[in-house]
């Protein structure tokens, strides 16, 4: 009796050759979304000071024009999809943030930033997996 593997799709990965497939129009939607709220948190900056307007600069500007561009070309599942991914890297964002912090007043600069992007890198991955394993496809 021989066992049959099902093949998986890879946890990551990176295609390269979909990069040919980008049309300009959208890359144009993607560049005006992000400058817009770009100029939202510098204004919210100018006139609430630099530590309200950096909260806005958090923001994944070209998020909402990346998933109106998936819902439209491909479905809202996958729309949906790369929503959730969102929520995790902002987690995981927030981990960067809290840690890089706390790090940076007690042990300097170049430390805290490599603690940040350690934690980031942690906690990102580790939701991801454990979503992956909570709800798998």
């Amino acid at each position: 009796m021989s066992r049959h593997r099902r093949s998986s799709p890879p946890l990551f990965g990176i295609d390269l050759a979909g990069l040919s497939d980008v049309r300009r129009r959208d890359v144009a939607i993607r560049f005006a979304f992000g400058a817009a709220v770009s100029m939202v948190a510098g204004l919210v900056a100018q006139a609430f000071g630099a530590r309200v307007g950096g909260l806005f600069l958090a923001f994944p500007a070209i998020l909402p024009a990346t998933l109106t561009l998936i819902e439209q070309e491909e479905s809202q599942a996958k729309a949906a999809h790369d929503d959730d991914g969102a929520i995790l890297g902002a987690v995981g964002l927030m981990a960067f943030g809290a840690v890089g912090w706390w790090v940076t007043g007690h042990h300097g600069t170049a430390i805290g930033l490599a603690a940040a992007a350690g934690a980031w890198a942690v906690v990102s991955v580790a939701l991801y997996l454990l979503s992956r394993a909570a709800f798998p496809e």
